[in-house]
């Protein structure tokens, strides 16, 4: 993968030049939450990255950093998950076939971090980590959808302990510093322009309410089944996985975690039904654990793997055809996601490989 990236050409667009604005300037000593909208939680990332290469694609470089980290996290989620190597391999596979993160970190989108703390919050709240709280909270500032993982580790906290008092503080403290000095600069809680971001040139000195963000209405409900299902819309994973994965977790009640990750999915379906606008990436939280919880049925009947690859095309196409194309001169190395998936799967269940049993 890292070659991979290594063969793209980044160029910063949109967003993401907001969030290198605020990571060059904090860099020099300015925090300033008023002149770039967006949660910044990556550019605090992207500081020490500054300071190190002088680059102005310090936001970029810090997502390949944490998509390139996800790898062996994707396989240890999977791994603890189901206490099988071969259930790790699988959802790295999956991971592997979820492109858009690691594509439009390219044009400096923070999706790839995000989807890096949503795993490290999923395997931290599958080992019970005293710690979680703190990843759910640095998480939360990279981008808010992270939040509604509450329900994975909330239950952990309930028992008074010194330790996980000390850790729920700490998360507690990141929010309350963030969102303090960001309403101290702006007169907001979020200096939020994704409302009206699109209708021309964001007036930094007169943010849109966050109150205006959300409506409540059919509407946002059926952008989320299309978000999850139709390629056009640039989705995160293969519809079929979104399927195995509501399918496992309606009927196999022995599935870790079964009812807190169904509570996660319903919080993240109400937020973004909830929202004016909506992207397939405010999905991520929900996908990955739809994706986590279809690992069960991808290992017992393997035949699902190859319908999963068919499908997998027409998640990558689209995202070539809308973005890829700009930071890769060949739709030949585009996919080549897909072809080390091939190739791991084949090796997983053609070659005896020693250790990588059930």
């Amino acid at each position: 993968m890292l070659v991979y990236f290594l063969l793209a050409t980044p160029v910063m667009m949109d967003d993401g030049e907001q969030y290198e604005g605020f990571a060059e300037l904090l860099a020099r000593g300015h925090l300033d939450f008023k002149s770039f909208y967006g949660f910044q939680g990556l550019s605090f990332f992207a500081v020490p990255i500054f300071w190190l290469t002088g680059s102005k694609m310090s936001i970029i470089i810090a997502s390949i950093i944490f998509s390139l980290l996800s790898i062996p996290l994707a396989y240890l989620v999977g791994r603890d998950y189901y206490q099988s190597k071969r259930a790790g391999l699988y959802f790295l596979i999956l991971f592997l076939l979820t492109p858009y993160p690691y594509v439009t970190m390219m044009r400096g989108f923070q999706e790839a971090a995000l989807l890096f703390f949503i795993l490290l919050i999923i395997h931290a709240g599958v080992c019970q980590k005293v710690w979680t709280p703190l990843a759910w909270a640095i998480g939360g500032i990279v981008k808010p959808f992270a939040l509604v993982l509450l329900p994975l580790f909330a239950k952990n906290f309930l028992t008074p302990s010194v330790r996980k008092f000390v850790w729920v503080l700490a998360a507690l403290m990141v929010g309350v510093l963030y969102l303090g000095v960001s309403y101290y600069q702006t007169g907001h809680l979020i200096n939020n322009a994704a409302i009206n971001s699109y209708q021309g040139n964001f007036d930094t000195g007169n943010p849109p309410p966050l109150t205006e963000s959300f409506v409540f209405g059919i509407k946002g409900y059926l952008r989320v089944a299309a978000n999850l299902f139709l390629s056009f819309r640039k989705i995160m994973i293969p519809p079929l996985v979104v399927v195995l994965g509501a399918l496992a977790l309606l009927f196999n009640k022995n599935l870790k975690l079964r009812k807190e990750i169904v509570l996660a999915v319903i919080l993240n379906f109400v937020l973004v039904g909830s929202l004016t606008f909506s992207f397939s990436k405010y999905l991520l939280p929900m996908t990955t654990l739809f994706a986590l919880a279809s690992v069960g049925y991808l290992l017992k009947y393997k035949w699902l793997m190859l319908l999963v690859f068919i499908d997998s095309f027409f998640v990558f196409l689209p995202i070539w055809n809308y973005f890829g194309h700009n930071f890769w001169s060949s739709y030949l190395i585009f996919f080549l996601p897909m072809v080390y998936v091939l190739g791991l799967w084949v090796v997983i269940h053609s070659a005896s490989v020693s250790g990588f049993g059930e």
